[in-house]
């Protein structure tokens, strides 16, 4: 997969709430855990620079969610 679509997936579930699982998307989009966390930083940055909101990691339930 491109990574612009992948960005796209992953921005779509942070914007709908549903939030992203880093094993799930690892596996679903084929990445590695390094690149996760790199698309993790732009969208953090995006997020934050656009919209003054952040993603933060709830470790309870093992997901990066948009606050």
């Amino acid at each position: 997969m491109k990574k612009n679509y992948i960005l796209l997936q992953m921005y779509d579930a942070l914007r709908s709430g549903v939030g992203l699982n880093i094993n799930d998307c690892c596996n679903r989009y084929a990445i590695s855990v390094a690149t996760f966390r790199r698309y993790i930083a732009f969208l953090r940055s995006y997020f934050f620079e656009n919209y003054g909101r952040e993603i933060i990691y709830d470790a309870q339930n093992l997901l990066y969610c948009l606050k």
